[in-house]
């Protein structure tokens, strides 16, 4: 377009100085210069609301970029998020097989020292005839006859009744919640009775009523570490023979028969008059 203006100016300059122009053709020759101005004006606006366009067009484009930078983001962050909770799943599955392997380390560890332990047992019976000598001479100092009714019975004495004290109310709360099966409940309360009262007379009762209630509840590997306790903690108790039983049925339930046929029999050894040893002589007769 500048070519064409120029182009004219050159012409106006040579009809100038032909001296040839009339003012017609300068008239033309300026309409002409206006109109390629006019349309020079023109084509700069068109070429400004093209690049006006491309800008729109650039900004568009960078706000789906940030859209999508975004959205790339929040996925990231829900897929971290997702693995998290799977890590988190995996890491309380291996704590719970621990544990399980844990339980079952110090079960074979207990039964492999009753096992060292069954040829001393055998040694360390004493004869029925010393039993029964010691027995006697205990009857003779206290002053009782043979069926165990003292010679000379003193009158009994007349008493009031007893107040039960907080520590029987305790153990009976927990007793009355296991004879109803409701076992969750006695659970807490036998372990908050053996707590608050360790040295109790029915502190082994209650140790034992644990392991019934995990027997119950077919959690046989938790019940036998209960009787175990049992055994381990009131060696002098009254509930020994019957810890030892259920521990022998709990292995029976595992069909572990070879642990079981070794408790049992240590039941019958240890507790020969024990009516729990007749049911254990039945156990192992049906082995």
């Amino acid at each position: 377009m500048k070519n064409k203006i120029y182009t004219l100016l050159i012409v106006f300059c040579f009809v100038l100085v032909s001296g040839c122009v009339s003012q017609q053709d300068m008239l033309n020759i300026q309409n002409r210069l206006t109109a390629l101005e006019s349309q020079g004006s023109s084509n700069l606006s068109t070429y400004n609301q093209v690049g006006s366009r491309i800008e729109s067009f650039e900004s568009q484009i960078h706000h789906i970029k940030q859209s999508q930078d975004l959205i790339e983001k929040q996925f990231r962050e829900q897929y971290a998020g997702v693995k998290a909770n799977s890590n988190t799943s995996r890491h309380e599955i291996r704590q719970i097989t621990g544990r399980l392997e844990e339980i079952e380390y110090h079960l074979k560890k207990k039964f492999n020292v009753l096992k060292q332990s069954k040829g001393k047992t055998d040694q360390g019976n004493i004869p029925l005839d010393q039993i029964n000598a010691r027995l006697k001479k205990i009857e003779t100092y206290l002053g009782l006859e043979a069926n165990g009714i003292p010679k000379n019975p003193a009158p009994a004495k007349q008493t009031d009744p007893v107040e039960k004290t907080p520590e029987a109310l305790m153990y009976n709360k927990a007793k009355k919640a296991f004879d109803s099966n409701d076992f969750e409940t006695a659970r807490i309360q036998f372990v908050n009775f053996l707590k608050k009262y360790p040295q109790s007379s029915d502190a082994d009762n209650a140790q034992f009523w644990m392991g019934e209630i995990y027997y119950r509840e077919k959690w046989y590997e938790k019940a036998i570490l209960e009787y175990q306790k049992v055994i381990e903690e009131y060696p002098a108790g009254n509930k020994v023979p019957s810890a030892l039983l259920k521990q022998g049925m709990a292995f029976l339930e595992l069909n572990d028969k070879t642990n079981a046929s070794l408790i049992l029999k240590e039941l019958t050894k240890k507790f020969p008059d024990a009516s729990e040893s007749k049911l254990a002589e039945k156990k192992l007769n049906d082995l």
